[in-house]
């Protein structure tokens, strides 16, 4: 659809214009109250960058007005005039617009179901725009709020050049004092600026003594001691930056390029900010949560109040995001977490960097080393020592450990990699340049794009955009609308929620030759074919349906809950073309109601942004300009979030009955296509959600199903050809790839060394065994014994590599206590120990022999304290799923956990015998080990374990061990000499 009143204007091409690219647009605050039959005119400043990348600031003004749908325009103006004497109108017309409905139910009551197209017009009054919006608001006209000036900026600048954005774009700026006649837009240049990044990272120290303390710079002991800085441009490529106080004792620093030594941390502050001011961006890891709250503090405990007096900070949805100077912060934890986690184990910097840029990691050091540096005595004369035994034994670090210390360079150059590592990932990921596309569909800025939410996105999108292709959206129509009370019998388990997608398979099954075909977009693909809109759909009860006559004038599709049945039961017949079931007043209790007669406001959107996307992807393989590439990601981002939209009870753009229809036709969809593969003679071995995995279908495309299925926007598609498959169970299963890749599916989501081993060792046993793939087998051993032979010799490999505690130490971000619902998970043991660490990363393992813990079983310390690991809780998650890939392979038994755990209960029983007799000899206390005759390896907590009793038994028995054990033997205290 072609937008509303667009039009293209002759460029200027007189010489003395200024080429200039927009990166930051305000408003000016009102110096004088406003006059009456004045027209509301603003003072905008707009931040542009030349294109050397300079900064020029220039503000103009801007005349302000309001948005109408009308068909009677002259009415409106007189009402204006009835009710605002004394003030002055003008209008004129934008284009011909459809205006949104309001929820469908409503509409069915009064009969007028069609999206209505009426001129827009934007009208133009001297009266304050809050008192006009308030009176139109009574008539649901009016839907720019006083804060959307931008909205009209958008609108305005869009329509005039026939483009999506206009935030960050190119300029010819004159000197007019008037925007729209001052800016001369080139829509068709996509390339950027010459950015100027700075990337930071802050080392700071507890100078009170407290070394477990984490410096976060409220207290007013805490010091910032080091600051590293990448900083770089196009024009003059990177550099990079170090500042770093002297360690008491030190009188010269390191020679180290462009680092500088600091006595005074008010200095370091000041060379610091000084640093910043050629950068239009800055950017860091969790700088929004520790770094900027940090310098924020310690600038306020050094009365640095010219420098504090260029911070700000401004809630963007749930987050407070801190700035300097009205630069462009954009921190790369939330990125990843919201943008680019998928692949990630866990979202610390070092575990990004690794599986981000493959050969880049951290400084293996233990941060906290810093603290000795600058509190032992006289360290300073050793910061130009470069031996670590030396500097260890000087020290004397008593929590860090040899292998985790480092020298002072050591210490400079680990923070100084950590900036590295962000400007990497930072150039790696064209985060800015993603940002700033995402923002530039709304008329928000980059910042906004990256913290705010999809439903304040999206709404800010169907305004802007929205008006772009011809719609009247009154936002005073979008609210979060849902009928509980109608739908609770609808819901399908005890957390109210309405019934998702499907997924069938016979589970511990093996295949070869498998088709993968997967559903393209399938949500968005069923609004599009079913034309749902907040005007357009709804579910009615049986009782409503029949009392409307007018909705069994519309297409009406049975709401249905489903189970695994409805694929043993073939519901659709020899029918040669799919369709929808049937509403059937004797079975079925609700009924989806939609309106396929007008295209609505949804499906409209979501077209346009997948035939965008197809431009954009066609345009990146044909130029690889990155600004492609951004846009068709940021447009597929977009999609995909919509359905999320209308399920999340919490957003504004709430509407449950388009996401229980949507799902509901996606299971019919897949239902459809299962029973019309099997009715060919094809078994279909998994399905799920929107993929099916064919037995030896003879062809490399889904022709033929898509063509019984006949829906509109919908395609099935091929994926690929796997060579093997094993089905465990639903979500979960192993496939081998035609270039003989192993891949797991369901499992294996914590990874750590262990579950690595144990996996590809597992994995590459079974593999052979059940597609019979090792020619030199040996027969002479039965099957079962060949699995019994794995799973011990894996189990003792692991144990052996598990002898260092921090190879295997497990790392997470924490919460405040109180926001935790379990009361007994690691990280709530953890921060009972460590209540200081709340909100930051701690790093634990499981000992398997510390007995100053506190449960025998799954002992939780931390990483520095422990010295032998319980190697059976770093593979916990994945024992169910290991024990049954063997089961499948070789032992076929009905219970193989409890199997397996017998195996595991003779190393449990040794690993507390060793504890006992270690805390023997530590406290001189004396133990007592119980023992229930008839079952081996099963044991009573003693007294000094402060949870009471607890047994480690055979399998899943979890039988405990009575008072009245009828065998107790009393070990006495050898004498140590």
């Amino acid at each position: 659809m072609s937008p509303a009143g667009s039009f293209r204007v002759q460029l200027p091409t007189q010489t003395g214009h200024k080429m200039l690219y927009s990166i930051g647009w305000i408003r000016q605050p009102c110096k004088f109250q406003k006059q009456s039959k004045t027209p509301n005119v603003i003072d905008i400043t707009t931040t542009f960058l030349d294109e050397r990348g300079r900064v020029v600031s220039k503000t103009f003004k801007y005349e302000e007005w309001l948005g109408v749908c009308t068909s009677q325009i002259h009415r409106v103006i007189e009402q204006f005039k009835a009710n605002f004497p004394n003030h002055t109108f003008h209008y004129e017309l934008l284009g011909e617009s459809k205006k949104i409905l309001p929820y469908f139910e409503q509409r069915l009551k009064t009969g007028k179901l069609d999206y209505k197209v009426k001129p827009f017009y934007k009208i133009y009054s001297s009266t304050s725009l809050e008192d006009v919006g308030r009176f139109f608001r009574r008539y649901k006209i009016s839907y720019y709020d006083k804060a959307d000036w931008l909205v009209r900026v958008y609108i305005d600048l869009c329509t005039r050049y026939d483009t999506r954005a206009f935030y960050y774009k190119w300029y010819d700026v004159t000197e007019n004092e008037y925007l729209m006649d001052a800016l001369h837009m080139r829509p068709d240049r996509t390339d950027t600026p010459d950015w100027t990044i700075g990337a930071f990272d802050f080392e700071t120290v507890p100078m009170d003594g407290a070394e477990d303390r984490i410096p976060t710079g409220v207290d007013a002991s805490d010091k910032i001691v080091m600051i590293s800085l990448y900083r770089w441009n196009k024009r003059k490529g990177v550099k990079s930056f170090l500042l770093y106080l002297l360690p008491e004792g030190a009188s010269t620093g390191l020679k180290i390029a462009n680092a500088y030594a600091y006595t005074s941390e008010e200095k370091m502050l000041r060379d610091f900010h000084a640093l910043l001011e050629p950068c239009q961006v800055l950017t860091g890891y969790n700088i929004n949560g520790f770094d900027f709250p940090c310098v924020f503090a310690r600038l306020l405990f050094l009365q640095q109040f010219d420098i504090l007096a260029h911070y700000s900070s401004s809630n963007i949805g749930t987050e407070v995001v801190t700035t300097f100077k009205r630069k462009m912060v954009l921190d790369m934890y939330p990125y990843f977490r919201t943008f680019s986690g998928y692949d990630l184990p866990g979202f610390k910097l070092d575990d990004v960097a690794h599986v981000k840029l493959k050969t880049e990691s951290k400084i293996p050091v233990k941060s906290t080393g810093i603290w000795y540096w600058y509190t032992r005595k006289n360290a300073g004369e050793w910061i130009d020592n470069d031996s670590v035994d030396a500097c260890h034994q000087h020290l004397q670090p008593r929590n860090v450990p040899l292998h985790q210390f480092g020298t002072f360079r050591t210490y400079l150059e680990y923070c100084l990699k950590d900036s590295e590592l962000v400007y990497k990932l930072f150039e790696k990921e064209m985060m800015l340049s993603f940002l700033v596309e995402r923002a530039n569909f709304t008329s928000l800025n980059a910042m906004d794009a990256l913290h705010m939410g999809n439903s304040r996105f999206l709404l800010e999108l169907f305004k802007t955009y929205g008006t772009r292709l011809g719609f009247f959206v009154n936002m005073h129509f979008f609210k979060n609308n849902l009928n509980e009370s109608k739908y609770a019998s609808m819901y399908v388990s005890n957390r109210k929620t309405y019934q998702g997608a499907l997924n069938f398979c016979v589970s511990e099954k093996a295949y070869e030759d498998i088709s993968v075909m997967d559903f393209s977009s399938m949500y968005p693909s069923a609004l599009l074919s079913s034309n749902l809109d907040y005007g357009a759909c709804t579910i009615f009860t049986k009782a409503e349906l029949k009392a409307c006559p007018l909705a069994q004038s519309l297409t009406i599709i049975p709401y249905r809950v489903h189970s695994d049945e409805d694929f043993e039961q073939d519901a659709w017949g020899p029918d040669p073309q799919f369709r929808y079931p049937r509403f059937n007043p004797e079975k079925d209790t609700f009924a989806i109601v939609i309106n396929q007669n007008t295209p609505a406001f949804l499906p409209c959107i979501v077209q346009h942004f997948l035939e965008l996307r197809k431009h954009h992807q066609g345009q990146w393989k044909k130029t690889k300009d990155v600004y492609h590439y951004n846009a068709q990601l940021c447009i597929k981002i977009l999609i995909n979030s919509l359905y999320g939209v209308m399920a999340n009870k919490d957003s504004c753009l709430a509407y449950l009955v388009i996401a229980m229809t949507i799902v509901t036709l996606a299971r019919y969809q897949l239902l459809g296509s299962y029973h019309y593969m099997k009715r060919l003679g094809y078994n279909v071995c998994y399905a799920d959600t929107d993929s099916l995995m064919v037995h030896q279908w003879p062809a490399d495309d889904c022709d033929k199903v898509n063509s019984y299925l006949g829906l509109p926007h919908v395609e099935l598609k091929y994926e690929q050809r796997m060579k093997r498959l094993l089905v465990l169970s639903k979500k979960r299963y192993v496939y081998e790839t035609q270039q003989n890749q192993i891949v797991t599916k369901g499992f294996q989501k914590r990874i750590n060394g262990v579950v690595e081993y144990m996996s590809r060792t597992i994995l590459e046993a079974v593999w052979n065994e059940i597609y019979s793939l090792d020619p030199h087998q040996d027969t002479s051993i039965s099957q079962a014994s060949r699995g019994w032979i794995v799973w011990v010799d894996t189990l003792l490999q692991v144990s052996y590599m598990c002898r260092n505690p921090k190879k295997f130490s497990i790392c997470r971000k924490t919460k405040n206590l109180e926001d935790y619902k379990s009361k007994s998970c690691a990280a709530v043991r953890m921060l009972e120990k460590y209540p200081e660490k709340a909100n930051d990363y701690i790093e634990y393992t499981y000992s398997r022999s510390d007995v100053a813990a506190t449960q025998a079983s799954k002992w939780i310390m931390d990483a520095e304290d422990c010295e032998l690991v319980n190697f059976e809780q770093l593979f916990m998650s994945q024992k169910k799923m290991l024990c049954l890939l063997l089961n499948i392979a070789f032992w076929k038994l009905v219970n193989p956990i409890e199997q397996c755990d017998m195996v595991l209960n003779t190393m449990r029983w040794k690993c507390f015998v060793l504890a006992e007799l270690k805390h023997r000899f530590q406290t001189g206390k004396g133990i007592v080990l119980c023992v229930e005759q008839g079952l081996k390896y099963t044991f009573k907590i003693n007294n000094h374990i402060k949870k009471g009793r607890c047994s480690v038994v055979r399998g899943s028995e979890k039988r405990k061990v009575q008072s009245n054990a009828k065998t107790s033997t009393q070990v006495k205290r050898p004498k140590i000499k």
